[in-house]
Order: structure tokens, then sequence, then C-alpha cells
């Protein structure tokens, strides 16, 4: 099982698109998340009528956003009528209502996203099967209602921290993964933490040091490079594991 990042950035792409992240096995193409720059990196990367499913964690923009462009006659052409025609799982609670609101801004039809999708909605408790991919999922600590997905192929784990504040409850959904893709939004803690719910590169450490992880991958950073490479160091120092910065275009082999 491979991980690639397509992007990874907050909020906009500002040269590193916004998060998009790639879970790959050799009959397997499962896309987590799909923020600003997705669509186009997609392409980039021939993956575009190749996508087998994509999952939303939840619906901020900079993790959804480029499913409209997605959506879109220009990209059915592109891709031909062998494309597939990729199944998106938005979250039970407000997947389809954001996307309807979405369309109807734009004075689209409302039905857009099923049209040009196998849309589903999903919750925490439930168990999906993507290929050779199965996933579960944990609630996150956030300011909107979303879901962290934990993947396997059977052999190796990975877990995707989506966005979230730091809870000890998330450690037990990390429990030995084998690669943890947590966000490092912040390089200090305060009050602007807690009410966003974000993660520091040293409270992602330590979800990874209590879980007893064998690798964490900081992701959904600033674009300052000394506050990044700060967080590093410091998850560094709590993290007794591998831990590296997460980067648009960097693959991971997940073992």
């Amino acid at each position: 099982m491979e991980l690639e990042i397509l992007g990874l950035g907050v909020a906009a792409p500002l040269g590193q698109g916004c998060p998009c992240y790639a879970v790959r096995t050799d009959t397997t193409l499962l896309l987590l998340d799909f923020g600003p720059g997705a669509h186009e990196r997609a392409w980039q990367r021939d993956m575009l009528g190749r996508i087998d499913a994509i999952v939303i964690s939840h619906m901020h923009l900079d993790h959804m956003l480029d499913l409209l462009p997605l959506s879109g006659k220009v990209t059915e052409e592109a891709i031909g009528p062998s494309g597939r025609r990729p199944v998106v799982y938005v979250p039970r609670e407000n997947g389809r209502t954001v996307l309807t609101s979405l369309s109807e801004a734009l004075s689209a039809d409302p039905s857009r996203f099923d049209a040009a999708f196998d849309l589903r909605e999903y919750g925490g408790d439930d168990e999906l099967s993507v290929g050779e991919l199965r996933l579960t999922f944990a609630p996150i600590a956030h300011a909107l209602t979303g879901y962290s997905p934990r993947v396997t192929d059977g052999r190796a784990t990975l877990v995707y921290s989506a966005d979230t504040a730091y809870r000890e409850a998330f450690v037990e959904h990390c429990a030995g993964a084998d690669l943890l893709l947590l966000e490092a939004t912040y390089l200090d803690p305060g009050e602007h933490l807690e009410r966003e719910g974000h993660m520091t590169g040293e409270q992602a450490a330590q979800v990874a040091q209590l879980a007893g992880a064998g690798r964490l991958v900081l992701t959904h950073t600033m674009p300052f490079k000394e506050e990044n490479e700060e967080n590093l160091r410091r998850a560094r120092a709590r993290f007794d594991g591998d831990v590296q910065l997460a980067a648009r275009g960097s693959v991971f082999h997940v073992a």
C-alpha cells in the first residue's frame, strides 16, 4: 500500500494544494479528501478516470471544493466513456446538504453531484470496502462534524487524522498503525487550537507515541518554512519513531 501526497495546505492551496491524499494498491485507488488543487494534481498524475472512491472527511471547503470541477462536463469528456464514475462518500450529517447548497449557490442543477458520482453517505460506525482496502472511522474534534479514516489492505494500516484537536480517545483509533498522517496546523498551543479543532506537531507526536505507531507524517501545515521545520523538530523530540513533513508529491510505502 502506498500513500501519495497530492495536497496538504491549510484553507488555500498557496503552492502546496489543499488536502488530498492518494492511497493505492495494485488494483485500487482511493482518495482521502479533495480540496482546492486536487483536481489539477489528479489530472497531472493521470488519476482521473481511475479513481475508485473519494472519502471526504468533513465538509469544510479546503477538504472538498474540487469535487465541483471534478463533477463538470469538461472532466467527464476528458476522461472519456471508459473512465470510472467514482464513489464519493460524504458525512451523513451534512454532506449532501452542503453539496446541494453549493450547486444552488452557483445556479447549477441540485442533482449535479449525484449525476457525476455514485454519491453515498457514511458515519462513524460504518465500515467501508473500496477494492482491496477497508476503512473504519472515528469522530474528529473539529468545528464541523466529520471523521478520521483508518485504512488497511490487510497487511498494513494508515490513519489520516483529517482536522482534529488532540483527544486521548483518538489514540485508540491510531493504535498500532504503521503510518499516521496527522495534522500539525499550528506550532504553539493556544485558545484558537481548541476552538478551531487543530493540533500542533508536538501533539501529533504525542498521539503517535501513545499509539505505538510506526511512522508519523505531519500534514495540514501552514505555508511557513521555518515554522514547519520547528514543528518537525519538536515532533521528533516527542516521538521515538520516524517523523517527516508532508510535501506535495511525496510518496510513502506503508508496511
